[in-house]
């Protein structure tokens, strides 16, 4: 079963794409707010992928904190941001990125992406 993390600090997106998540037939092992408790997160569930806001509450953004993560754990990351800026799709490209999405995501494009993990 494909196990999912989302952080995610905007409540309502939150619920919308964990509605989305379940509906592809996956479980979302948790939803955080801010990069410090995304990195215990996935020490703590061991997520097959992360669904990552950029933007997050705290001091660490969203590859930031994918930065701390790679450190011990190999997961790939979903980035979700509001502005595809070239410099944030640089620094993303350096984690392992299954893909970049512009906020607003569609169900669909969740669904291909997912597909591409691979569940141990």
């Amino acid at each position: 079963m494909m196990r999912v993390l989302i952080v995610e600090d905007d409540f309502m997106l939150c619920l919308i794409n964990k509605k989305s998540i379940e509906l592809i037939g996956y479980t979302v092992v948790a939803t955080v707010t801010n990069g410090i408790d995304a990195i215990e997160a996935v020490k703590k569930y061991k997520p097959n992928v992360v669904l990552m806001d950029l933007r997050l509450e705290g001091g660490l953004d969203g590859i930031d904190t994918m930065n701390e993560i790679v450190k011990f754990a190999n997961i790939p990351v979903i980035y979700l941001t509001a502005n595809s800026d070239e410099v944030n799709k640089e620094r993303a490209a350096k984690t392992n990125i299954l893909g970049f999405c512009v906020k607003p995501v569609h169900f669909e494009e969740l669904r291909v992406l997912f597909a591409k993990v691979k569940v141990k």
